[in-house]
């Protein structure tokens, strides 16, 4: 037997110990998903519905912030194609009497969570997760929206680093409030996401002008986002990350894209465990199969076959997900760790300079130190209340002229740019 195969072998009785140990946490799980399976089921009279129409709305005991009510909800979206869809979302609506002018908007795009039906925030047993933002954005008087996106607890499939469909769920949740109890929501609104949910705030900012014209868009916030899509999967595509987020862009991409094979730029042990991987949930319990590859990653058994960017189908999606600068008159404030090994912060500093010298009005928040999970925590005291002031009139002139502190990978930079032209 070769080494790779006994590396396989042992990886595989290690998934069997750990999978065996969460066994009864699991099953715990799968009884509850099941209770709120009729809840996120598909509605009659889908189709007819227009985008935004509440279908169910009930408390979210299980997700308490300070100050406010907090509710689940299931709300019409769309695909990219205009195909009907339905998405979950939590909504979380001040106690405090609304203004006359009706209470600003956050809407919060989060970060890649598993596709599996219980990876859903609003599905999970704390809903809440590292979100302790949300009680400060109560108290500035928001009324706070979070899309679990469409196919993620609802029918699927879940278009993972699709912009276009990530900001149509996000624009669909905001018309949602309109019909949610005391939501009163003004006809303004921000978006704020951390890491996919940054990809996501970023191809909001770019499409909501025409994917909801009745209420305007003054402001975007990214934590960390998957923005530069070449320069990440080149920097990721051998490592623990690249089998994570490479095995759900393997389940998501050839929805949208039906004549791209992702396949077979995966390796056969990567082909294997996608579907496992994709639908385990990043962020509460023990994630088995995400956590083995990164265990395989880690001793030379990679997603891919190599860097997927050389080949020129993928190449030509990556650049069509990445998003393109913001107008300058649409503020933009981008935060970044500098010790991410998710998203590296290289990838930030080409967006830093491609954008700021395309025009947008954009304010880069450097985290020295700072990782990729305690990117969204830590720059979230900062964001919302720069998102807030918005609301006032606040103009934020761009912050353009610092250096980044860290440099970018030009040969890298160049290597993707030749082969998406």
């Amino acid at each position: 037997m070769s080494v790779k195969k006994i590396i396989l072998v042992a990886i595989g009785v290690v998934a069997l110990a750990i999978g065996l140990s969460t066994l009864a946490q699991r099953v715990a799980d799968v009884r509850q998903q099941d209770s709120l399976d009729a809840f996120y089921a598909t509605p009659v009279g889908l189709e007819a519905a227009k985008p935004g129409t509440v279908f169910r709305v009930e408390t979210l005991p299980d997700a308490p912030v300070a100050g406010a009510s907090s509710f689940r909800i299931l709300y019409r979206t769309e695909r990219p194609d205009g195909t009907a869809a339905v998405a979950g979302a939590m909504v979380f609506v001040p106690i405090a009497p609304a203004p006359e002018t009706g209470r600003p908007v956050l809407a919060y795009a989060h970060g890649t969570i598993g596709q599996g039906r219980g990876c859903a925030p609003s599905r999970r047993t704390e809903p809440i997760g590292p979100n302790a933002w949300y009680a400060q954005a109560i108290a500035s008087g928001f009324v706070v929206v979070a899309t679990d996106y469409a196919g993620i607890g609802t029918a699927g499939p879940n278009l993972f680093l699709v912009g276009q469909a990530e900001s149509l769920d996000i624009v669909n949740s905001v018309r949602a409030l309109e019909q949610v109890p005391g939501a009163n929501p003004s006809k303004k609104w921000v978006v704020f996401g951390h890491s996919q949910g940054g990809h996501s705030a970023l191809w909001t900012g770019e499409l909501a002008a025409q994917e909801m014209p009745e209420k305007t868009l003054i402001g975007v916030a990214a934590a960390a986002p998957a923005a530069e899509l070449p320069l990440i999967i080149s920097q990721q595509w051998n490592t623990g990350v690249g089998w994570v987020v490479g095995a759900e862009v393997a389940q998501s991409w050839p929805s949208m894209y039906p004549n791209l094979d992702i396949s077979s730029a995966i390796s056969s042990e990567g082909n294997r465990w996608t579907s496992q991987i994709a639908d385990a949930c990043l962020g509460e319990g023990v994630p088995v199969p995400p956590l083995l590859g990164f265990v395989a990653a880690a001793v030379g058994v990679p997603y891919f076959n190599g860097n997927p960017i050389v080949d020129p189908r993928i190449a030509k999606v990556a650049a069509e997900q990445t998003p393109k600068p913001l107008p300058a008159t649409l503020p933009l404030l981008i935060a970044q760790g500098t010790a991410d090994t998710v998203i590296p912060p290289e990838s930030n500093a080409a967006l830093q300079e491609t954008w700021c010298a395309a025009g947008s009005n954009l304010t880069m928040m450097w985290l020295g130190g700072v990782g990729h999970v305690a990117a969204g925590t830590t720059a979230a005291p900062t964001i919302v209340p720069w998102l807030r002031a918005l609301f006032d009139g606040a103009t934020p002139t761009p912050q353009c002229s610092g250096v980044p502190p860290v440099a970018v990978p030009a040969t890298t930079l160049q290597e993707a740019l030749l082969l998406v032209r």
